[in-house]
């Protein structure tokens, strides 16, 4: 799976987003 996440402000929470994204995508078997 790919996720792309996009935001007109520069570094504004995408990195927390993301990793949050991958945390619950990892609990639920997601690859």
């Amino acid at each position: 799976m790919r996720l792309a996440i996009a935001s007109g402000k520069g570094g504004t929470g995408k990195t927390t987003v993301a990793t949050n994204l991958a945390w619950i995508a990892a609990q639920n078997g997601w690859s």
